[in-house]
């Protein structure tokens, strides 16, 4: 006998065409023992006419779901971008002619309902299988908004994570109780006289009602001020929690129903129900590692073979079901259990007794579960710990990125947007954002770039990964680089968007990133951005891609150096903007510019003395005032620099900033360039003692420093001859200073010296002679070995003359075996 089902298959949900309705598409699936022979599709239209600007949209999205069964929980986001595409077409016609129509707008509208179609089900079984990112639409009305801060964003995610677990936990309270007649408070002392029979179900029943009765708030009065409710089923937690997974999840649900209020914490606490839920906790995971190690059989297989069993592909035998059955309740038990400790942990002290029982691993193994919102509430509860060191640490022990890599992406956005935050929260440690790019992250999440959602905390999550110097270089193989670019092109302030800006500013220090966002006409509508804004974090971009070693880059800066110019002398421009824009010039040598035309024009030079004088601005301000004066320095300006003092200031710098590096460092440079030209290298050489600087400068801790010098010494050496010996002079001075000055120093003062424990000598005791030898200390010492009259010195009675050493000093036999061993003591 053939047996006939009917399942329907939720599918596509859009925006209706003409309509103030979101239209759901299903299919209805006739099946012929196990198989599918039938297929029909169909359509669900839910009008929503009462939506103006003054509607709370996601609480509108939110009702939508619970009346609407073929919209799954986690497509409530998608609900919500489609009401505000409705809301935004039913207003006023926006400026921009591209979706002035309302044919324009449906054909814009249905990419995005077509991407929010493949999420596929999300069912709380199914296991998270990853989509393709490349099916996700920017939004619903195709047109991007420009992106919100990571911070604004987060509050509103945390909101919605929140109202979606209270709504699983109130759905799974209703899987539970189906089982059961409505409660009634008035049969209280029956329910609880029932809890002492022997007969499981019977207990079983009577917890159940109880949990029913704790669900309404409004009987909370009467059942905690009953004598011994609480503790009776505390009781009955701790001694029957091993015989019944029923039992455990009715008893459970009671307190978490308490849980949701913090002014009851303290009664949960008091009766040990956190402790208690602990052990629960680490039972089932125990029964779940041994049925995996016994069988072979994990909860992800079995939701698998459920999810092909539900498409048609396979049959679950009965033994399957069963599993599957407990393995459906333990993961409702599990749910209940995390989430009244996620309410308790809102204690720091209390969070720090979970820490110790080992909450952060049980949450972790949680991960390989198949529940969509287990993993939910896991990686919310995994986020919120994460803050404290310890439990990042541990974390990291239990290889948590691994594990959460394969939900990147994942078909259930609410999933995704929590596993994100998480990955947010760990990507400020250093070995665990080194796990997230071994693991592939870094492409997955510039593809998440396009969908507006998850913009803010994808864009941290890059930001934190492109500090790393040696990852920068990765993003150049990938779309990062365009999408950025097209992002800084659409937000009015970038202020408003750290993470973006943030993000543009580490990636444009590597100079191919910087060649990948110059490409084609970028650079221009950058820059000239830059000037119409006057925003000095988009000159932080561009003075980025001035330092960069290009020649071609610094040549597209060459148009706009003279607007650049008159922006940094505007009377109005802030400090930020100043150093910004004065630091992308100072970076931008290119040959063939006419510098010299520029200083004359604008008077340059005038106006930078100002600003070079010690104590007259901040350092950022003066250390990038020389570098730009060592950039205008050529064979035509030279003669001006010398004129306007530039040359002696910058002389007189160097001695007022000797104990930075940075800026010894950049004047060292800008002497470079001036000892390159006449004018300059005589104003130098002449008027200044500038080649005692640099030979003191060739004993610098700091090698960069050494070599600039060095290079300055060869150009000099290299104009002027007679400057070129006595800087050969100089340099064998500093180089060789302790033998000259033990070489100047008389015999006599050598004599007297001792080291502080006597009849030692140092390095300055040395008095050279002129037969070949020399003394230390007083003590003759023969040079080159030379021979001498060997009888002369076997003296004393052994053989062997003091020779000048007096007899104190032990001979070898005087001293014993301790003595000797003590030697080699370790």
């Amino acid at each position: 006998m053939s047996e006939t089902k009917k399942k329907i298959k939720p599918g596509l949900i859009e925006a209706h065409p003409d309509e103030l309705a979101v239209v759901v598409n299903y299919e209805v699936q006739e099946i012929v023992n196990g198989e599918v022979v039938k297929r029909e599709q169909a359509v669900k239209k839910i009008s929503v006419k009462s939506l103006t600007d003054k509607t709370n949209v996601p609480l509108l999205a939110s009702e939508i779901q619970e009346k609407c069964k073929l919209i799954h929980t986690s497509k409530i986001g998608q609900v919500e971008e489609i009401l505000y595409a409705l809301l935004k077409r039913s207003g006023p016609p926006p400026a921009s002619p591209g979706v002035s129509s309302p044919a324009r707008t449906k054909a814009a509208a249905r990419p995005a309902a077509n991407g929010a179609g493949d999420h596929g089900n999300g069912g709380a079984h199914s296991p998270a299988a990853s989509a393709s990112p490349q099916k996700r639409a920017p939004s619903a009305s195709g047109g991007q908004p420009p992106p919100r801060s990571f911070r604004e964003s987060d509050k509103v995610e945390a909101a919605e994570v929140r109202q979606h677990q209270q709504m699983q936990a109130s759905q799974i309270f209703k899987a539970q109780m189906k089982q059961y007649e409505p409660a009634h408070l008035k049969d209280l002392e029956d329910y609880i006289e029932e809890l002492y029979e022997e007969d499981m179900p019977k207990k079983v029943r009577a917890t159940g009602m109880i949990a029913q009765l704790f669900r309404k708030t409004e009987n909370f009065e009467l059942l905690l001020q009953h004598n011994t409710l609480v503790q009776m089923l505390s009781r009955i937690m701790r001694e029957e929690m091993k015989k019944s997974i029923d039992l455990c999840i009715n008893v459970v649900s009671v307190f978490f129903s308490i849980s949701n209020f913090s002014q009851f914490h303290g009664l949960i606490m008091d009766n040990q129900v956190g402790a208690l839920t602990m052990d629960l906790i680490d039972l089932e995971i125990k029964r779940t590692e041994h049925r995996a190690a016994e069988e072979g059989i994990s909860p992800a297989m079995v939701a698998q073979k459920a999810l092909d069993a539900s498409t048609g592909q396979v049959q679950l035998q009965e033994r399957e079901k069963k599993l599957l059955a407990l393995i459906q309740k333990q993961d409702r038990l599990l749910y209940l259990c995390f989430y009244l400790l996620l309410n308790l942990a809102e204690d720091v002290g209390i969070e720090k007794k979970m820490k110790k029982k080992n909450v952060v691993v049980y949450l972790v193994k949680m991960l390989d579960r198949s529940n969509v919102e287990l993993l939910i509430l896991g990686t919310t509860f995994l986020k919120k710990l994460s803050i404290y060191k310890e439990n990042k640490e541990k974390m990291a022990e239990c290889r948590i990125v691994d594990k959460l890599a394969k939900f990147v992406p994942v078909r259930n956005d609410v999933l995704l947007m929590s596993v994100l935050r998480l990955l947010h929260n760990l990507s400020f440690d250093v070995q665990l954002r080194d796990d997230m790019v071994r693991n592939g992250l870094i492409p997955k999440c510039v593809e998440l770039m396009g969908v507006p959602r998850f913009q803010p905390v994808v864009l941290g999550l890059l930001y934190h990964i492109s500090m790393e110097d040696k990852y920068k270089s990765m993003f150049t193989y990938t779309d990062c680089i365009p999408r950025v670019y097209e992002m800084l092109s659409r937000v009015q302030d970038l202020r408003n968007t750290p993470e973006l800006i943030a993000l543009a500013v580490n990636l444009t220090t590597n100079p191919r990133n910087a060649e990948v966002m110059c490409e084609g006409d970028r650079f221009d509508k950058l820059i000239r951005r830059g000037f119409q804004t006057c925003d000095e974090l988009a000159f932080k971009v561009l003075r980025n891609m001035a330092q960069v070693d290009s020649v071609g880059i610094k040549r597209r800066f060459g148009p706009y150096i003279e607007q650049m110019v008159t922006l940094l002398k505007a009377p109005d421009i802030t400090a930020e903007l100043f150093v910004e824009v004065l630091g992308a010039l100072a970076n931008l040598y290119i040959p063939e510019f006419d510098f010299l035309g520029l200083v004359r024009k604008h008077d340059l030079l005038a106006f930078l003395a100002t600003y070079s004088q010690p104590g007259a601005v901040d350092d950022d301000i003066l250390l990038e005032v020389v570098m730009f004066v060592g950039v205008l320095c050529n064979e035509g300006t030279a003669p001006l620099l010398v004129h306007s003092g530039l040359v002696n200031t910058l002389f007189v710098l160097m001695g007022e900033k000797k104990e930075d590096d940075e800026f010894v460092l950049q004047i060292a440079f800008a002497f470079n360039k001036f000892l390159m030209y006449d004018d300059t290298r005589l104003a130098l050489l002449n008027y200044t003692q500038v080649v005692f600087y640099l030979i003191d400068l060739l004993q610098d801790k700091n090698k960069e420093v050494q070599r600039v010098a060095d290079q300055c010494l060869d150009i000099v050496m290299d104009t002027d001859e007679e400057w070129a010996v006595r800087i050969r002079n100089l340099k064998f001075e500093a180089f060789n200073q302790e033998w000259l000055e033990v070489v100047a120093t008389p015999p006599d003062q050598l004599m007297g010296r001792t080291q502080p424990g006597g009849g030692g000598y140092d390095d300055g005791e040395v008095d050279y002679g002129d037969g070949g030898e020399y003394t230390i200390g007083g003590q003759r010492v023969l040079n080159e070995f030379e021979d001498e009259d060997v009888g002369a010195g076997y003296a004393n009675g052994n053989g062997y003359d003091n020779g000048g050493y007096d007899d104190g000093y032990a001979s070898p036999g005087q001293y014993d075996e301790d003595e000797l061993r003590r030697g080699y003591a370790m």
